[in-house]
């Protein structure tokens, strides 16, 4: 079984990652935050511009 949490930055996501490790043996967490920083040094040669883990290349759009 694969548990996605997703939401906004502060909102508590590694807490609850943290509880559903106590609650369910075996559980494995994987921060995308971690795995970027694998990605990124794993392809250190292939060095691009960094925009951080919470922008997206995608504006949103807003009409009234």
């Amino acid at each position: 079984m694969t548990v996605r949490a997703n939401g906004l930055f502060g909102v508590g996501n590694p807490v609850l990652a943290a509880e559903l490790v106590q609650a369910l043996p075996g559980t494995v967490v994987a921060d995308p935050e971690d795995i970027g920083s694998a990605v990124r040094i794993a392809l250190r040669s292939h060095r691009r511009e960094h925009r951080g883990y919470e922008r997206t290349g995608s504006t949103p759009t807003v009409t009234s």
